[in-house]
């Protein structure tokens, strides 16, 4: 299941994923754990050293009953009790260790002089160190089973002659090869190293054994029996007290770390919350900002760095936005101007076709796609007089605004001069040294013009660095025309142009274009180039000016697709129909 984000949390939810309740968890689960693993090794370590000390006390118990007793009277009595045990068969056996009353009565006739001196010994050495009890006993090894001879204590917890009970084999054979003689501990009958605690009656108790002699190979042992249920429930009542006191001081600790991380974090972090909250509100206002500045936070740590760095940021956000609206205004007046300027440079150019609708000697079209608002690129036809019309194509370097003030020069300074009557050659080259005189950004212009004689088809041409035109037949088809370049306009001064002269006839086509049209690329950068265009132009040979154009745009913008475009592209198509 997704997690909810904070929109959709209800109170308490909020509470219990803010860093104060997470942090509270937190401190709880620690303190949880460290203290289950200090009290469990405390009790542990004690329990350890109470057990360490029982045994030790314990054994010096038993040693010290083997040194007080009468070895050979304990080996006497021993002997007896061997001997009726092992005249017992195994079913009798069993029901020696049920304690079977017809059983045990065999052994009742050794209980002699030396039998009440033992037992007189083993209470004496039993009181005297406080211990649970003290008796003397042989082992059957090969069966697990210890047989009691004597006891300290004949009527209590007496256990008479010949009553056994069940070892485990481990302890026994520990004992047997002298390794281990302490048989039980306070965890349970057996090895010293159980860890089950025994409920038996008995409680808790330490039991080791001292080895007399042996019999028909029934080793024979004095036991000493401490008991240790003080000490172990002392160690119970300790740690009920431990847990206690370190409840009372989890409490007291968790009131104050909560309140020392209230308020060296939370609140801080609350602080920078709500003034986030505030900006956020307000952020589609005028919003002057102080949100972050007005803080006062002085923590010392991470938390006073965020403050400054939002106060930083508070502080630039509100000079990026200031500068973002002045930006923003000016950027939108500069669009208003460009739009202005597009709209005088689309001006200047003729657009209303049919553009001389009283002459029927010639069909013209031209048009002009600026790469941005306003470009360098421009077009212009007009007659010079009667029978005389003036064409001009040009291509300004560079493109913009920079582009389209100079091709505003240049495309006075060419008309002007054309209208004076001027030869080609002389158009362009005054042309030349006017932009020359003052072109301190050394920006050129490549133009081709002609001057067609409306009456007779002739056509005066010049090209400074233009592309070459195409020409159309009446009967044939649109073809490069490879006239002679002349260097560019503004490039440099005292340049000599000339020109040419073409014979139009009726039906005879001239096309004309800038750079843009041959260079427009695609996504893969591949140029359209003069073939495509050529195609284009020939699609329909017959076709109007206008529609002959529109052809050449239509092939160009299929094969860009969305690419960019980079480049001015402008178009010039003029049909001679003659009288």
């Amino acid at each position: 299941m997704p997690k909810k984000n904070l929109e959709e949390m209800n109170a308490l939810e909020k509470i219990r994923n803010s860093i104060g309740g997470k942090t509270f968890r937190g401190m709880v689960l620690v303190s949880l754990v460290i203290g289950i693993s200090a009290i469990s090794l405390g009790f542990s370590l004690y329990m350890s050293s109470v057990r360490r000390t029982n045994r030790v006390n314990t054994w010096h118990m038993s040693q010290m009953a083997a040194e007080l007793i009468d070895k050979d009277e304990v080996l006497r009595e021993a002997a007896e009790v061997i001997r009726i045990y092992d005249s017992l068969s195994d079913e009798e056996k069993v029901l020696l260790n049920d304690k079977h009353a017809e059983i045990l009565s065999r052994f009742d006739g050794i209980r002699g002089e030396g039998f009440d001196n033992i037992c007189e010994v083993l209470r004496t050495v039993q009181n005297a160190n406080e211990g649970r009890a003290a008796f003397t006993a042989f082992l059957d090894v090969e069966n697990n089973l210890r047989v009691f001879i004597t006891d300290s204590d004949p009527n209590a917890t007496f256990c008479p002659p010949g009553s056994l009970d069940e070892l485990d084999k481990d302890a026994i054979s520990d004992l047997v090869n002298g390794r281990q003689h302490l048989l039980d501990d306070m965890f349970g009958v057996g090895k010293i190293s159980a860890t089950t605690i025994n409920m038996s009656p008995y409680g808790y108790r330490c039991m080791a054994g001292t080895k007399l002699g042996e019999i028909n190979g029934y080793p024979v042992y004095v036991f000493f029996d401490s008991d240790m249920n003080k000490a172990v429930n002392a160690g119970f009542d300790y740690l009920w007290i431990v847990v206690l006191i370190m409840l009372v001081l989890f409490n007291v600790v968790l009131v104050f770390f909560l309140k020392y991380v209230k308020k060296t974090t939370v609140e801080p972090i609350t602080q920078l919350t709500d003034a986030a909250m505030k900006y956020i509100e307000t952020r589609e206002e005028d919003n002057k900002g102080g949100y972050f500045n007005d803080l006062e936070i002085h923590t010392g740590d991470e938390i006073e760095k965020l403050s400054i760095a939002m106060k930083t940021m508070e502080s630039d956000m509100g000079k990026y936005i200031r500068n973002l609206t002045t930006i923003t205004a000016e950027r939108e007046r500069i669009s208003t101007e460009l739009s202005l300027a597009n709209k005088i440079q689309a001006d200047m150019l003729p657009s209303i076709y049919p553009a001389f609708p009283d002459r029927s000697e010639f069909d013209i079209y031209a048009t002009m796609e600026p790469a941005k608002m306003v470009g360098g690129d421009f077009y212009d036809f007009f007659l010079i007089d009667d029978d005389h019309l003036g064409i001009i194509i040009a291509d300004v370097s560079g493109k913009g605004i920079p582009a389209a003030l100079f091709m505003t020069i240049c495309l006075i300074i060419l008309k002007n001069s054309t209208m004076l009557k001027r030869s080609i050659s002389e158009v362009l080259a005054n042309t030349n040294e006017a932009i020359c005189a003052n072109n301190t950004n050394e920006m050129f212009v490549t133009v081709w013009m002609g001057i067609l004689e409306i009456s007779t088809g002739k056509m005066k041409c010049g090209n400074a660095g233009h592309e070459y035109p195409t020409l159309k037949k009446k009967d044939g088809k649109f073809e490069i025309l490879r006239d002679k370049h002349g260097f560019v306009l503004g490039g440099m001064s005292h340049i000599k142009y000339s020109e040419y002269e073409l014979q139009l006839e009726p039906g005879d086509k001239i096309y004309v274009y800038t750079d843009g049209v041959a260079e427009a690329m695609n996504g893969d950068n591949e140029m359209f180039g003069t073939d495509r265009m050529l195609d284009a132009l020939n699609l329909e040979p017959e076709a109007s000016a206008e529609q002959t154009i529109k052809n050449v745009r239509n092939a160009i913008s299929e094969f860009v697709q969305d690419a960019e475009q980079f480049d001015d592209v402008t178009m010039l198509c003029m049909e001679y129909k003659g009288k």
